[in-house]
């Protein structure tokens, strides 16, 4: 595998020309490919951004007909140039170096999307998108253009801040070296939010007491911890022995931790660290309320997902109408959103003609301790539905699919499960809304 950047660089594919736009305006085509900005090779839309900003830059052009083409352009600073690529990367995506004790992928079943097993570890999508990442693969050309461009916030996977368990949770000796990764970031002003999968008996209890304090000690380059209970499935042959936390202890983890954010609300004006719902699922205890999670930092991480939902619910609820002509629907779901839903049932079950039920599907494709709605397969609802349905309305959650297509992880179709059970099937974006449009209409 090439390890440079020049030996895998090959450009950027442009998809689109914006009529009218400067890159149409000096004969630019969809099918060419962008090379360099001012001497600079556009490797993702980072660069591509970054570098044409300027007043006066130069574009390396190779044709679609094997032409290359050197444009001088003069434009206002920041005037858009009318390029549309497909994908933010160009080069090839940054994957993980690390074989992590806890890794989701390596507990993944078989003959499932090959896309899925990818192990990405890109700061790019970190910035982006909201990806986490291990810092464990950064180059020094990585680092140089994090810096330099000041690419933030990043969102960073630390699990703790010992060097050493660190580097044994992670099997990679590059992992080691955490806080002082931290610390450059900072140096860099760079903002960071952190994320801890915590695992029992591992990097929780004085462990994880000495990870908060020092990720404390980076406020505010640090601004937040989420920490998330790990994840396992059944499919953990060959694999280090872990396991979940109990009832018992994730109240107490609970406890802690609240005990935790009073002091730093008084110290920085938020919480700074925020629990996972599956904390309080798994606890039987209700999410707390919305000044909670303050501005939701944590919301690529899942954290506050339900208390979004069931405040969206409430306000979406005074407008249900009061009677409909007689329907019958029911709502796909895993295991731990079983409260939520059956609340939503029971409140859509006051509307004069409709009949909700909640069917909570067992992910056995996954197996083990594996609860969220998003991981349910194809499989799983059909072994579920069976021919128990036939021709009722059915509400399945777009979380479960591929983006922009029916498929789910298992690569079985909503036409499908349609198919083989006979359901009729209405989907939902995960929104309180989405989900009244898909059972009234």
């Amino acid at each position: 595998m090439p390890n440079s950047r020049e030996e895998v660089f090959v450009g950027a594919p442009i998809m689109e020309v914006i009529k009218a736009s400067i890159a149409d305006a000096v004969g630019l085509e969809p099918g060419d490919t962008l090379l360099s900005i001012n001497g600079q090779p556009v490797e993702d839309l980072l660069d591509y951004q970054f570098y044409s900003q300027d007043d006066n830059i130069t574009l390396v052009i190779e044709k679609k007909n094997g032409e290359t083409w050197s444009v001088d352009i003069e434009k206002d600073f920041d005037d858009e140039l009318g390029l549309l690529f497909e994908g933010v990367v160009f080069d090839r995506i940054r994957l993980c170096r690390n074989r992590c004790m806890f890794c989701f992928i390596d507990q993944m079943p078989p003959a499932m999307r090959e896309t899925l097993y990818v192990k990405d570890d890109d700061y790019r999508y970190s910035f982006l998108f909201g990806n986490y990442i291990t810092l464990t693969n950064l180059s020094d050309d990585d680092w140089n253009k994090l810096e330099s461009m000041r690419l933030s916030p990043l969102y960073v996977s630390v699990h703790t801040t010992s060097g050493p368990l660190r580097q044994q949770m992670m099997k990679n000796p590059r992992a080691a070296h955490i806080m002082e990764d931290l610390q450059r970031l900072k140096q860099a002003g760079i903002q960071v939010h952190t994320q801890i999968v915590l695992c029992p008996d591992l990097n929780d209890g004085q462990e994880l007491v000495k990870s908060i304090n020092e990720l404390a000690d980076l406020y505010p380059s640090v601004q937040s911890v989420g920490i998330v209970p790990v994840g396992l499935t059944g499919h953990r042959d060959k694999l280090p022995h872990l396991r979940t936390f109990t009832a018992q202890e994730a109240r107490e983890l609970i406890e802690e931790v609240n005990q935790w954010r009073n002091t730093f609300r008084s110290r920085f004006g938020i919480g700074f660290v925020y629990l996972a719902d599956e904390f309080y699922v798994k606890a039987g205890i209700p999410v707390p309320p919305a000044d909670y999670y303050d501005d939701y930092s944590q919301i690529e991480n899942g954290i506050g997902l339900i208390r979004l939902f069931m405040d969206d619910w409430q306000e979406i609820k005074r407008d249900l109408p009061n009677q409909i002509d007689p329907v019958q629907v029911f709502l796909i779901t895993g295991e731990s959103a079983r409260t939520v839903m059956q609340t939503v049932a029971e409140d859509l079950n006051r509307v004069k003609g409709l009949g909700v039920e909640v069917i909570v599907v067992p992910n056995q494709y996954f197996g083990g301790g594996v609860t969220v709605t998003g991981l349910l397969t194809g499989t799983d609802i059909i072994n579920c539905l069976q021919d128990n349905y036939r021709g009722k309305k059915v509400v399945i959650p777009e979380v479960l699919l591929q983006e922009g297509s029916t498929m789910l992880l298992d690569n079985i179709t909503l036409e499908e499960i349609a198919s083989r059970t006979g359901v009729v099937i209405r989907t939902t974006d995960g929104s309180a809304r989405s989900l009244v449009e898909a059972v009234l209409y």
